[in-house]
């Protein structure tokens, strides 16, 4: 059995310091397997900002996990036009890629983070062709009877926006991306950039997102730390592995303790009841 912690949208520099410290102790209390981050690490891209999500990201280094980071689009400098289209990720290589890599694999899973955040797009992102060449390439290496897990910051269908009926796209390249992710056999698809959890595995859209596929998992999550939650709590997702079944359980904070509860399983996962019971973690002493 493995167990995935997925922090995403960060935003160090609009960040709440006391849920910075909860979700700290939430993991420390968890002890994931191996956390992922999904991207905007900062706000701004300023360099006092990565500093602090890079201080983050060491001390939980420093408690002993494993961590597989991947940039957003709030990674990327918004006005310095020449930095933004020549060095796009010159920052966040500097203080958080480092010798950090984007791909991990055991016996029982394997992930690829891939960055898709660039300079020519302000907000939205898209995976090059180089990008979705490498998910074949990637997970044609990963031991065969891993789960094969993509992370990305921008998600790779279309989410329901912030208006009633308004649609987000999906990023660029991302028909190309999912028809990879179906040949390569990956049954999760981890995203941030939209500040909600969801969990969506319909191919006809009755669910509030689309897959590809019904074997294929869509998973979105919240902001873990920052103030700017449209309209939901601060969470982050505990994805637990065992086999080939899987449980995603969203942890919420309202500013205290995150606390848990179990929110999606696909339809051929173990048929158990779900548990309304919560669990919590507070930062320690």
């Amino acid at each position: 059995m493995r167990t995935i912690a997925q922090i995403s949208d960060l935003h160090f520099g609009a960040h709440e310091p006391a849920v910075v410290a909860h979700l700290h102790a939430a993991l420390v209390a968890i002890k994931p397997d191996l956390i992922v981050v999904s991207g905007d690490l900062t706000q701004r891209a300023h360099r006092s900002q990565f500093a602090e999500a890079a201080g983050f990201l060491e001390r939980l280094e420093a408690d002993g996990f494993r961590l597989l980071v991947v940039p957003g689009n709030h990674d990327v400098p918004m006005h310095k036009p020449v930095s933004r289209l020549l060095w796009p990720l010159g920052r966040y290589t500097r203080y958080i890629a480092r010798d950090r890599s984007c791909w991990y694999a055991d016996r029982e899973i394997a992930v690829l983070g891939l960055a898709s955040a660039h300079g020519l797009t302000v907000k939205d992102g898209r995976l090059t062709r180089i990008q979705i060449r490498s998910i074949a390439d990637c997970f044609a290496a990963a031991p065969a009877g891993a789960q094969r897990i993509l992370v990305t910051h921008h998600p790779l269908v279309p989410l329901p926006g912030d208006e009633p009926g308004e649609i987000e796209p999906a990023l660029r390249g991302a028909h190309r991306a999912l028809e990879a992710v179906k040949a390569a056999g990956v049954r999760l698809v981890l995203a941030g950039h939209h500040h909600t959890h969801s969990v969506g595995t319909s191919p006809s859209g009755s669910g509030p997102i689309r897959s590809i596929d019904p074997a294929v998992m869509v998973v979105q999550a919240g902001t873990a730390t920052s103030w700017r939650r449209r309209g939901a709590p601060n969470s982050f997702n505990l994805i637990r592995l065992d086999g080939p079944d899987i449980a995603i359980e969203e942890w919420t904070s309202d500013g205290g303790p995150f606390s848990s509860r179990e929110r999606g399983r696909p339809p051929h996962a173990r048929n158990a009841d779900d548990s309304d019971g919560r669990a919590s973690a507070s930062p320690r002493a």
